[in-house]
């Protein structure tokens, strides 16, 4: 039995494109990547760069996984959206070249086109060496929509699914809920709220507010023990980008204090900003905001 019964770790906390160390940040410079674990089930949140690093991590756990039970390891691996910037490091995710780990795919189809084919364009050999179907691990696919939520029970190492108008959360399951925010281009984001018992994640990226606040995603995070909110931009970056599908720490700050959360983590950092701007982005947020704080690569939250 692992020494957590929940784990969730950011491995990615750049919005646009990864940056290199030399060019200064204490934060991270890997894009997206969250996970959320219990001791049975992992659960990925976004393949940036960040899942490099935690592919690597996992490596161990699956070969004794494999060695004690003779099973294979199941990863479940969901997408927020599409964009380069959230997907780059799927390619060197080392469990998907491993035949003794089934991946399971979950994201939204974006444009008509359904999340499979997206991750297949992706890996075809103008530009990527290694097909998908040269992935050695085993793979399935699902297409997210707004109705549903997915849950992990003991008994059962692959995602559950149900629909919001019919079916209930079991009690004792690890449960991620879906939104479908409308206002990314170009066909929206998913934020999503991980529960487990009592305590609760919204993790809401590539989302942009606006005046008075998204109030279905307000209602969404309600109460919730951490919001990890977009804050991408200073007030006068904002000026630059609107309508880009990003926010200003102000933004989310407005959201975190009508939603109630107990703390706020500011996330999808600018490439472009400094661990200096950044640090004044925390200073003029928990003006706003007390409990707000910088994602950072070595945040997580243990219970």
């Amino acid at each position: 039995m692992k020494d957590f019964e929940l784990k969730v770790k950011l491995y990615g906390v750049r919005g646009s494109y990864p940056i290199a160390p030399e060019n200064g940040t204490k934060y991270g410079g890997n894009t997206t990547c969250l996970l959320a674990r219990t001791s049975n089930h992992v659960v990925i949140i976004d393949a940036g760069s960040g899942i490099i690093k935690l592919g690597k991590e996992l490596i161990p756990e699956i070969l004794e996984y494999k060695k004690n039970t003779g099973q294979s390891f199941h990863i479940t691996l969901l997408f927020t959206h599409t964009h380069y910037d959230h997907l780059l490091g799927l390619p060197f995710f080392a469990p998907v070249y491993m035949p003794d780990v089934h991946m399971h795919f979950i994201g939204p189809a974006t444009l008509g086109v359904d999340l499979e084919q997206i991750l297949r364009n992706t890996v075809t050999p103008q530009y990527f060496p290694v097909s998908m179907d040269e992935f050695r691990s085993g793979k399935s696919f699902a297409n997210l929509n707004e109705n549903m939520f997915i849950y992990f029970d003991h008994s059962n190492p692959e995602p559950q699914f149900g629909h919001v108008s019919k079916d209930e959360i079991p009690e004792d399951a690890l449960s991620i809920e879906t939104m479908k925010y409308y206002f990314h281009p170009k066909d929206g984001s998913y934020p999503f709220k991980i529960t487990w018992n009592d305590q609760s994640i919204v993790f809401a990226t590539d989302v942009e507010a606006y005046v008075g606040g998204d109030h279905r995603l307000i209602n969404f995070a309600r109460n919730a023990d951490v919001l990890i909110h977009d804050a991408q931009y200073t007030l006068e970056q904002y000026k630059n980008f609107a309508g880009y599908g990003h926010s200003s720490y102000a933004m989310a700050c407005d959201t975190a204090k009508q939603a109630n959360v107990k703390k706020l983590l500011l996330f999808h950092h600018d490439p472009n900003n400094s661990d200096e701007v950044l640090e004044k982005i925390r200073s003029e947020a928990k003006k706003l905001f007390e409990h707000s704080e910088l994602a950072s690569e070595k945040w997580e939250l243990v219970l």
